[in-house]
């Protein structure tokens, strides 16, 4: 595994840190395993001697060295360390190798096995190594896109140079599995879907598989190359999952070999879970997260969520109600958000704002365009830390001046802002070049460059400009984090402004008449925290599954007297949780009472919001708390 330093890669000097020696014999092992039952399928023997076996990191060798000592016989190897020569071909005399990148290598060659640990190397911090490659070698230059790792070119030209029915089995980074198309996956999840079947995944994410590496979130995958008829045919293969959970106990390096026996000998281990993904070849999305670990027993919950889900017979999706968008990106926050005694005096009712080294009196008309602002750090779960606010913004809305000329529109600010104005071009020319160099209009210093505007399409199609300065005043928003893994998702109706670290719920045209306060009791409840965990959901500034895999109940689906009572309590006690109002009106729950005894007696002596809306949400869809309970325990 190659790791990033400060060389460039045509010093053919980046640093490497080697597989250990019992990963190696596993993956070596377990693809004789993977062999020997396809042969045993066909009735076949297997000659693992007459197999063309590559491996295209070679390193210091220890795959080969177990090659060798299970009766592998043709080996090619590919090594770029120079200074590894003499003790590989010394060492390996039996092995044919080429110290030559692998990347430069003929991709028409047919092997049987390939097998190994590519380098890693990530695009978006070596950019100019990247442009080498793609102006060196044609594969590159073939599957080159932004935000790829190096290790990717080696999945495309192990595709590529596989035989039908062979085997490719990599030890990589996990990334990949959940990324989508926009973040760097666009040729190498269609390449994969394509010519491969993906047969096996290890998720080694909850062990450190090397010791001096940093980013521990490594998985072994095997994968295996269609013939034209199972192509033609559209075969479809299951996927065996094997999660490695941490050691229970502490100080026995040798527990961490003795796991990867168990899973070779296919036995059980508290360390182990073994299973069947719910997912299959042909739910592999070219263009989206592979959601692997995906358990049959808990798609089953799953599918039970989304059955009240659907609209018209088709499942909806938090994309199907709102555009995601982020908060305010600025030109830069310090000159656009005034610290309080450092940029603005507040006495009284009065606002007095810097210029020149003195403090200057606003104007109300002024003070309406200064906005309390936030980030994300303040959202919690229904609502926000309301006094922990960043700073005042200078917030001037563009699509006032929308139909004004450069002129008029500067005129017209000066002439109602005249000292916010006086301010900011204090700051003009660092205001100028700061858009300059992004290529965007220099002329437009007094506007936040995202997030005051989002595209709208109506029922025609056609497109909407809205500005979100109402929305974000008086409107109601539903915001959370963009980098979380849990599902926290605040409201208010009041005055909100926030930093590009926080995406907003903007409503879609013609979704007027949502639900807000049972959409945000659901999407703060057990249940959505289940989904997060059944389907990997993650926000890291990526929000594409959260848009596309929370589904959206149909509350016209509940119609039952009981049903609707449920629903009833749970928007009192959300609208209560967003006011911050912790008291209970006991007469909420006299029908319930009437209606449902059982129902009633889980929470007449709960006194805590939250866990009233959980009860409520799970008897409204029918779910088993207790079955989730052990369904988190077990996978997650």
């Amino acid at each position: 595994m190659a790791v990033k330093n400060n060389k460039t890669f045509s010093d053919k000097t980046i640093g490497q840190i080697f597989t250990p020696s019992y990963i190696a014999e596993f993956m070596v092992k377990n693809v004789i395993r993977v062999l020997k039952d396809i042969s045993n399928t066909y009735n076949e023997p297997l000659k693992l001697d007459e197999l063309k076996v590559l491996e295209p990191a070679s390193g210091e060798g220890i795959f080969l060295k177990i090659l060798l000592e299970n009766n592998f016989q043709d080996i090619t190897a590919y090594e770029i360390d120079e200074s590894l020569r003499m003790y590989l071909e010394l060492t390996y005399p039996e092995v044919n190798f080429k110290f030559l990148d692998f990347l430069s290598s003929n991709s028409k060659e047919g092997y049987d096995i390939i097998i190994g640990n590519p380098p890693y190397l990530g695009q978006n911090y070596n950019s100019s190594i990247f442009q080498e490659l793609v102006q060196k070698y044609d594969i590159c230059k073939k599957y080159f896109v932004g935000n790829m790792d190096l290790f990717y070119y080696f999945i495309h030209l192990g595709i590529e140079k596989l035989k039908p029915g062979g085997l490719l089995s990599f030890i990589t980074t996990n990334y990949w599995i959940t990324k989508s198309r926009k973040t760097g996956i666009k040729y190498l999840k269609p390449h994969i879907s394509k010519e491969c079947f993906l047969i096996e995944y290890i998720d080694l994410s909850k062990i450190s598989v090397f010791k001096d590496a940093k980013g521990q979130h490594n998985c072994i995958f095997t994968l295996q190359k269609k013939s034209e008829h199972e192509k033609q045919n559209n075969v479809d293969k299951k996927i065996e999952v094997i999660q490695i959970r941490p050691r229970n106990i502490q100080g026995n390096e040798n527990l961490d070999e003795k796991i990867f026996t168990h899973i070779l000998n296919r036995e059980s281990s508290s360390n182990l879970l073994r299973y069947r993904s719910a997912m299959t070849n042909k739910d592999l999305s070219k263009d989206n997260g592979w959601n692997l670990k995906y358990p049959l027993e808990v798609k089953v919950v799953v599918d039970k969520i989304e059955k009240y889900c659907r609209f018209d017979g088709k499942s909806t999706y938090l994309t199907d109600f709102f555009v995601i968008r982020n908060g305010l990106i600025l030109i830069k926050d310090e000159v656009f958000i005034l610290r309080e005694n450092e940029d603005l005096k507040i006495i009284d009712t009065e606002m007095f704002i810097k210029i020149n080294e003195t403090f200057v009196k606003l104007t109300d008309e002024e003070k309406t365009k200064l906005k309390k602002i936030f980030k994300s750090k303040v959202i919690k779960p229904f609502s926000y830390d309301k006094s922990d606010f960043l700073g005042f913004l200078i917030y001037f809305d563009k699509n006032e001046f929308i139909n004004q000329n450069l002129t008029t529109r500067n005129e017209l600010l000066e002439r109602h802002y005249p000292n916010l104005t006086a301010y900011l071009n204090q700051y003009k020319r660092e205001l100028v070049n700061i858009l300059r160099n992004a290529k965007e209009n220099v002329k437009d210093i007094y506007f936040p460059r995202r997030g005051s505007l989002i595209t709208q399409y109506d029922i025609e199609n056609k497109r909407k400009l809205i500005a979100l300065e109402p929305y974000y005043d008086k409107g109601s928003k539903i915001f959370f984090s963009y980098i979380t893994n849990s599902n926290a998702f605040g409201y208010t109706r009041d005055s909100y402004y926030a930093t590009s670290d926080t995406y907003f719920l903007w409503l879609r045209e013609g979704m007027d008449d949502i639900d807000y306060l049972f959409i945000l009791a659901y999407l703060n409840s057990k249940i959505v925290k289940f989904l997060f965990k059944a389907k990997n959901i993650t926000i890291k500034r990526s929000k594409t599954k959260l848009e596309e895999e929370i589904p959206i109940p149909n509350i016209l689906l509940f119609q039952s007297p009981y049903q609707l009572e449920l629903i009833d309590l749970i928007r009192y006690c959300t609208s209560n949780l967003t006011q911050n109002i912790m008291s209970m009106d006991e007469t909420k729950l006299d029908k319930l009472k009437e209606l449902n005894p059982n129902t009633y007696s889980q929470i007449r002596n709960v006194r805590n919001f939250k866990r009233i809306i959980d009860i409520c949400l799970l008897n409204l869809f029918n779910l088993d708390e207790e079955d989730i309970d052990l369904l988190m325990e077990k996978y997650y």
